[in-house]
């Protein structure tokens, strides 16, 4: 923002020489016209574009306002936010991993239900004494669960399956999230495109008029004059590349979000400039919306739920029955012998208190994590809302009072001028006065955007970290 700012700030001393070399000319050479030619500029509320914008075809007293529309090619397909939302969750490796991991966990979940299989052995005892093959046989072995065990799998693997739900909620929400900002902020690098091309555009005429003035003889103009105008436009050129390297960066930053990094975005049909019109937003109504809807609280209290099932299962007794049974032949008798076993494991040595003790921390912990994640959330929206109370304040000041007052004064400044009531210095900082006016607004644009996707997002970004 600030870098912004601060790169706009030599454009407006530019577009003040730049005016007034053309009052000079035009004392000299009577051209008012670029006065009568060019329309006060006024806030368009227009949808930004993919791509460069060009002049060509523009009406000469077009080409001299400040802040017009935004010329976009025919062929360019239009796009919503909301489809761009939808192309980013398909094609997004976040919510392709956080399925991928319910999928696994499902698998787990399958594995926890099963049966034990069971086992077969083969037994052979006096072979070859007497000469004789001795005793042979097979028995078979079987595990039973006492304590409902696999029961208790089951259920942590529910549990954990509820918590990687919500991580794929939030997966989506963040992905929403990011592309609604970054398309926010391609509009709104459109419009500052759209303004410093039209910069270039009244300082290019300045030197072109100061040069053709001085080939005419003209002694209002000097060479040292034109020399200033000369870099002044090299200056508006680069702050326009600038603009245009920016919008750039965020069309592919906004692409690669979207999953289709070699492929035009299209125009983007919606409006950043209506996002003021709506009531302005309660903050402890907000903020108890917030919380009580954000998936990552939900996530946190699944959590809670997942540590209390593993905690049931580590104290639950391993008590396995092992159950076997076989017959073997006894060849020295010639007798057929029956076998039959019972295992059952004696809690002694190993009680499992140390799986016990981690469990049982681990499920305080899980509670604390869900306490520490509600202050960050008050934290945050505290921050986002002070932002956003701020710049709707300044968007709405702007839309309905400043920028509009400037439009009117200037237009009256301009009469004046005309009718000789007041200089071209007086006539130059009207119009200074508006272009400061209308970067600011912008800014605080760009600033109620980002807070007012942060706040209906519940806070919820970063969707490639």
């Amino acid at each position: 923002m600030t870098l912004a700012c601060n790169a706009t700030r030599p454009l407006l001393s530019l577009l003040f020489a730049s005016f007034y070399a053309l009052g000079a000319i035009a004392q000299d050479d009577a051209s008012n016209e670029v006065y009568q030619q060019a329309p006060t500029p006024s806030i368009v509320k227009s949808s930004g574009k993919r791509g460069e914008s060009s002049d060509k075809g523009r009406p000469s007293s077009e080409r001299d306002v400040l802040i017009v529309k935004s010329e976009r090619p025919s062929q360019e397909k239009i796009v919503t936010i909301k489809q761009l939302q939808e192309e980013a969750i398909e094609n997004h490796p976040s919510y392709k991993i956080a399925e991928n991991a319910i999928e696994a966990e499902r698998g787990v979940r399958t594995q926890a239900g099963l049966r034990p299989n069971p086992k077969i052995r083969y037994q052979g005892e006096e072979v070859g004494a007497d000469g004789k093959a001795g005793k042979q046989g097979f028995t078979l072995e079987q595990e039973f669960g006492t304590n409902n065990r696999r029961r208790l799998l089951v259920q942590l693997s529910d549990r954990s399956l509820e918590t990687l739900d919500w991580n794929k909620q939030i997966a989506v929400a963040k992905i929403r999230n990011d592309v609604r900002s970054l398309a926010y902020r391609v509009l709104i690098a459109q419009k500052k495109v759209d303004f410093h091309r039209q910069l270039v555009s009244i300082s290019q005429t300045a030197e072109d008029k100061a040069k053709a003035a001085i080939s005419a003889g003209s002694v209002e103009i000097t060479q040292l004059h034109f020399i200033q105008l000369q870099n002044q436009t090299r200056q508006a050129k680069l702050m326009l590349t600038q603009e245009l390297n920016a919008k750039e960066a965020l069309e592919k930053k906004l692409a690669a979000m979207i999953g289709a990094p070699d492929e035009p975005i299209g125009e983007i049909a919606d409006n950043p400039e209506t996002l003021g019109d709506d009531e302005q937003l309660g903050e402890n109504e907000t903020l108890d919306a917030i919380l009580e809807r954000s998936p990552e609280i939900a996530r946190k209290r699944a959590n809670i739920q997942e540590k209390q099932a593993a905690l049931a299962l580590e104290r639950s007794p391993q008590r396995e029955i092992a159950v076997e049974g076989g017959a073997s032949y006894d060849f020295a008798d010639n007798t057929t012998l029956a076998q039959i076993g019972v295992g059952i494991p004696i809690r002694v040595n190993n009680r499992n208190e140390g799986n016990i003790q981690r469990a049982t921390a681990e499920y305080f912990a899980a509670q604390r994590d869900l306490e520490k994640l509600q202050l960050k959330l008050r934290a945050d929206f505290a921050e986002v809302y002070s932002v956003y109370k701020s710049a709707r304040a300044e968007v709405q000041a702007y839309q309905q009072e400043i920028l509009p007052d400037l439009e009117k004064f200037f237009s009256m400044s301009q009469q004046a001028y005309q009718q000789g009531q007041i200089n071209f210095l007086e006539i130059s900082s009207a119009r200074a006065a508006y272009i400061g006016s209308y970067v600011n607004y912008l800014e605080a644009l760009e600033r109620l955007a980002d807070s007012i996707v942060k706040i209906e997002g519940a806070l919820l970004e970063n969707s490639l970290e």
